[in-house]
């Protein structure tokens, strides 16, 4: 988007959608569930193209490195994808570059709905949930996603959209299984407070409240058990299809139950990083097959793609 194409970005049309909610809202219609107010659109159709994307390192003696070589894509609204690959293959790279947050210099064009990604308006729309978990130990679950829906309420909505926000925040408690610690501290050195994986649980439905139709997830699942890893994803899955979300998660040798959960894989290899892989996941066996390498009946299909 341009800033003369505000009216046309997503995150402008996200406001109208919500406008129209409000209407309704004001109408006296049923806002007990977000559901039920986000089935007739969801969020607008943010697609997500990327073409050649690459970073080369600088090393301290003066040499280059190549983390990632060229590649390119496109994801759909509502799509619930993978990005797979061996350690120092250049996922969380990939993550960065497409959710804005790299730092160092890269070449390549990202574009959303088929306009160049901008600087300002890009952040309004997407949000980033990173590898650490970064919140006071004296909130309560309930206030930690209050605050990040407040954080992206658009000037001179908040009290209109009191209503919509509360119902939002009480399907993410639901979807997520936070509702019997809705009122617990986050918790932790020195106070008591809710589990790990309830935690990592929290960072995921922080990024759902900022009301974005775009969500980066890096590494959701490290450190948790499978049963909080599953509870995770398929949060997030009911999240892309409900909420019509674009979500991309980095996750690294997921059992096989969360592997049927992801609609499309991006597969890389390292040394250096490159793309081995784009497509659907159910796809993915097939391509792997016709290429010599197909996967054993009762395997788990991702400990195959990253042998």
């Amino acid at each position: 988007c341009s800033p003369s194409q505000v009216s046309s970005c997503p995150r402008a049309r996200t406001q109208e959608a919500m406008a129209a909610v409000r209407l309704s809202t004001e109408s006296g219609s049923d806002t007990d569930s977000i559901d039920s107010i986000l089935s007739m659109d969801g969020f607008p159709n943010t697609c997500l193209t990327f073409k050649d994307l690459a970073f080369t390192a600088k090393l301290p003696k003066g040499e280059s490195k190549t983390v990632l070589e060229p590649c390119s894509g496109h994801f759909e609204s509502g799509e619930l994808v993978a990005i797979m690959g061996p350690s120092g293959c250049g996922k969380t790279t990939l993550l960065d570059m497409l959710a804005m947050k790299k730092t160092g210099t890269y070449s390549g064009q990202v574009c959303v709905n088929g306009h160049k990604r901008h600087p300002v308006l890009f952040p309004r729309i997407a949000a980033y949930v990173g590898q650490e978990d970064q919140m006071p130990a004296h909130w309560k679950v309930r206030e930690a996603l209050e605050f990040n829906s407040a954080l992206k309420c658009p000037p001179g909505d908040a009290g209109i959209s009191r209503k919509v926000t509360a119902s939002l925040i009480h399907n993410l408690l639901e979807v997520f299984g936070l509702t019997g610690v809705a009122d617990t501290y986050i918790g932790g050195e020195k106070v008591r407070g809710i589990s790990g994986g309830q935690r990592r649980r929290v960072t995921l439905a922080r990024g759902v409240a900022a009301q974005a139709p775009l969500l980066f997830c890096d590494e959701p699942t490290s450190g948790l058990s499978s049963t909080d890893a599953s509870l995770c994803v398929k949060a997030l899955r009911g999240i892309a299809k409900k909420m019509n979300v674009l979500i991309l998660v980095v996750i690294h040798q997921p059992r096989r139950e969360i592997v049927e959960l992801f609609d499309k894989l991006v597969l890389l290899t390292s040394s250096p990083g490159r793309m081995a892989y784009f497509g659907s996941m159910a796809g993915a066996p097939l391509y792997m097959e016709s290429c010599g390498h197909p996967v054993p009946c009762n395997s788990n299909p991702a400990d195959v793609y990253l042998d």
